[in-house]
């Protein structure tokens, strides 16, 4: 029988939030305040609308969950993870570990719940008015940015728009078409609401402008003849023309750990080592154990988590000289803190040594478990990838060249100064539609590999291009039949499924509401 209580009812004000690091705010701690307490002066407000950062930079949202499902689920990275073994398969069901516990699903509507109860109270509050109409504007962003996240991972979801309340608990699923119109509006809000100049770790409005466009990209899905993709293109021009962002001079810079909230950076989670958090685990997920990337670390990080080699060597074989390479993974081989070497891949290929790392989450400071590594949700070079892939839709080639060039004459330059240029990525030019949209759908996995935004860009243009995607890494030659995993063609994981814990819990939800095929 079903439990009366709902994961939805979680008192959120039970939290301790605490705000991010990084920014220009003063830690404001709250727990069990009341609302005229907490909404009646500026830096309640500031408290609270940290609280929604906190929720979704948890463990089970953009600490560890989210980016492992949106990359070892994805059929991207494997995972020496033994309990998620059935997602490194893709094979995972209702039940799988990263949906049962501190998982994406609790952290979005953790969040979700915040940014109810700032959009409800905080206008009624005694807090001046520029700072509730920031505050309220940046929680629309905010609930508009998690049902993005769950529209996509889930297809329909549970919309809940109001403050936390017993009579509210239990949602049916809405429709996917449902859950874009409340994005949209609450998309549409922000752009109005939130201001122009960024606080160090937070977004501005723009960012608003660049996630419409992405949304408008996943609604078009693979219907090139979409209304959507002219709505796309005018969302994302606005961010390029106005948004004052700007590619950084060098990928090596764009992953260094010094160099955080840089000029590119759209929306950047903020993370801390401090045992208050929000802590990330990103460091500890895909750097390797005991080796000189992590020089006062005793034990860890754990390394769970690689890049298939399929991915990798596509990468390698179309750029041979791309400095990228050398920026992003760390392969071959890996000096230990004992001071001997190991050998990882290319140079060997075996079960325990087989994939390379990535380098976006290294951290020299990282002692045990937490690192204050951010997770880069969005920057520009998204943006500006995916507004090449628009106007190759929209108008062909001639026009899209300009937008995914400019990411690659920066992939070229070595040292961000023009005096080392490598010979690839060399600018596009001469191809076809069709050439143009194979080709930014592979490039978006090379620019973009540390952020996850495969899952994605591997499933939004439908089954036959998910399929093809899945094909590739099972015939690759470098496969090693021991230690790989062969993925099933099944269309059942162009979604996740709705967590079994929110079927038993939530009364207006049964199993045949569940995603096909599960």
């Amino acid at each position: 029988m079903k439990n009366l209580k709902n994961i939805f009812s979680i008192v959120i004000f039970g939290f301790i939030i605490t705000s991010c690091k990084k920014n220009s705010l003063d830690e404001v701690p709250y727990s069990f305040i009341s609302d005229d307490a907490l909404y009646n002066t500026n830096s309640g407000c500031e408290a609270a609308i940290n609280g929604c950062y906190n929720q979704m930079a948890d463990y089970g949202g953009f600490g560890a969950g989210y980016p492992t499902l949106m990359s070892v689920a994805a059929g991207g990275f494997y995972t020496t993870q033994g309990p998620a073994s059935d997602i490194n398969a893709l094979s995972f069901g209702a039940n799988t570990l990263w949906l049962t516990n501190n998982s994406p699903w609790d952290a979005f509507y953790s969040s979700i719940a915040v940014a109810n109860d700032i959009i409800a109270k905080v206008p009624k509050g005694n807090a001046t008015d520029t700072v509730k109409r920031r505050i309220v504007g940046e929680a629309h962003l905010l609930r508009g940015m998690n049902y993005f996240n769950l529209v996509r991972m889930f297809g329909g979801v549970p919309l809940h728009t109001d403050p936390p309340n017993v009579s509210s608990v239990h949602k049916p699923r809405a429709t996917a078409q449902q859950t874009y119109d409340l994005i949209i509006a609450d998309l549409e809000k922000a752009k109005t609401m939130m201001g122009v100049t960024a606080i160090k770790g937070r977004p501005t409005r723009y960012a608003a402008w660049a996630l419409l466009g992405k949304l408008y990209i996943h609604m078009a899905g693979n219907n090139n003849t979409s209304p959507f993709w002219a709505k796309a293109k005018t969302e994302l021009l606005e961010v390029v023309t106005r948004g004052g962002y700007s590619l950084v001079s060098n990928s090596e810079l764009l992953i260094s750990p010094t160099n955080e909230n840089n000029s590119e950076s759209i929306i950047e989670i903020q993370y801390t080592n401090n045992a208050s958090g929000p802590n990330g685990q990103h460091c500890n997920f895909y750097t390797p154990s005991q080796t000189s990337f992590t020089p006062i670390a005793q034990n860890g990080p754990f390394g769970r988590n690689r890049v298939n080699k399929d991915i990798y060597d596509r990468h390698k074989t179309q750029y041979p000289t791309d400095p990228r390479i050398d920026a992003f993974y760390i392969d071959s081989s890996v000096r230990l803190l004992n001071g001997t070497t190991q050998t990882i891949y290319p140079l060997i290929n075996n079960a325990q040594r087989g994939w390379p790392y990535l380098k976006h989450y290294v951290d020299p400071t990282y002692t045990a478990t937490y690192s204050n590594r951010n997770f880069v949700y969005l920057r520009y070079a998204d943006v500006l990838l995916s507004l090449a892939e628009v106007e190759n839709e929209l108008t062909g080639p001639a026009n899209a060249y300009t937008y995914v060039n400019q990411v690659l004459t920066r992939a070229r330059d070595r040292f961000g100064n023009g005096t080392s240029i490598a010979t690839t990525p060399a600018n596009w030019s001469g191809m076809t539609q069709d050439q143009f949209r194979d080709r930014i759908m592979r490039e978006r996995r090379y620019e973009l590999v540390g952020e996850f935004h495969i899952w994605f860009d591997v499933r939004r243009r439908g089954q036959a291009d998910f399929f093809t995607f899945l094909t590739e890494h099972n015939t690759h030659p470098t496969l090693n039949a021991t230690s790989d995993k062969i993925y099933p063609l099944n269309a059942r994981y162009l979604l996740l499924p709705i967590p079994e814990k929110e079927i038993n819990l939530n009364f207006a939800i049964d199993p045949s509401h569940q995603n096909p095929l599960y």
